[in-house]
């Protein structure tokens, strides 16, 4: 996130999808209908293979007591959420706004033998009850939130009083690690979008677009603060262009 001595991130300027407009949500939703055929693959080759390892240190912050309920928001092809469900959860619900990402998710899980409850849902107004759950978590969905703190607040809104929220996200990296983070995910990442999906490269210039506008790690802990969690820290992976953050929402 830009600071008062920094200046404003300059963007591509070419992305299918402009991450400061405000009412980006259907384009975003038929940008991941676009290349959800190909979005896990996806994934292990941008990662080098390590976006796994990532989600199980999401699920180890998360601390699952093992009869808890799991509520998987922003949840893509489904991988976080069966993670959940292998590490114990009692019970593990998910949630998307993309159909033909659920569709892949609802494969996967009952390939793996899992049930997967699945409901196509906009983390901005999730059909469920207050206090439902005792766990959330967020996948690399955070950063597509139209309104960052009303979708925190939302997540706070389903929790039960003690419960955590786990957030998986990219994070803005400086010095020479975040030159060469931005070098990536600016040239590297739309080529190989455009390689494997056959599509143009526009949607994965949102992805990078979209990182450099999102706050830093110390910045989401402070709006997760402001949005009703307490106790909230993070662990910055991939030499700190990832982290993870957990929060409990306040009693």
């Amino acid at each position: 996130m830009a600071t008062a001595t920094e200046p404003e991130p300059k963007l591509r300027g070419d992305s299918a999808v402009d991450p400061k407009d405000a009412s980006r949500g259907p384009k975003v939703r038929a940008m991941f209908a676009g290349i959800a055929r190909r979005y896990d693959l996806l994934n292990r080759i941008i990662s080098g293979g390590r976006d796994q390892a990532w989600r199980r240190r999401t699920v180890k912050m998360a601390q699952l007591k093992g009869t808890e309920g799991v509520l998987d928001v922003c949840c893509g092809t489904g991988d976080l959420a069966l993670m959940f469900a292998r590490h114990g959860a009692s019970r593990v619900v998910a949630s998307d706004f993309t159909p033909e990402m659920l569709v892949l998710a609802a494969a996967k899980a009952a390939k793996a033998g899992v049930k997967l409850p699945l409901l196509a849902a906009d983390a901005l107004n999730l059909p469920f009850a207050d206090a439902g759950f005792d766990v959330v978590s967020v996948g690399y969905g955070v950063r597509n939130f139209q309104d960052i703190d009303a979708g925190l607040r939302e997540l706070a809104r389903v929790l039960k009083p003690g419960g955590r929220l786990a957030i998986l996200e990219c994070t803005p990296a400086r010095g020479l690690i975040g030159r060469f983070a931005n070098w990536y995910i600016n040239r590297m990442v739309p080529w190989l979008g455009n390689k494997l999906t056959g599509s143009n490269d526009r949607a994965y210039s949102y992805l990078a677009d979209s990182i450099q506008l999102f706050p830093d790690a110390e910045a989401l802990k402070q709006r997760l603060q402001q949005a009703g969690f307490t106790d909230v820290r993070y662990r910055k992976l991939n030499l700190g262009t990832m982290a993870v953050h957990v929060g409990t929402r306040k009693v």
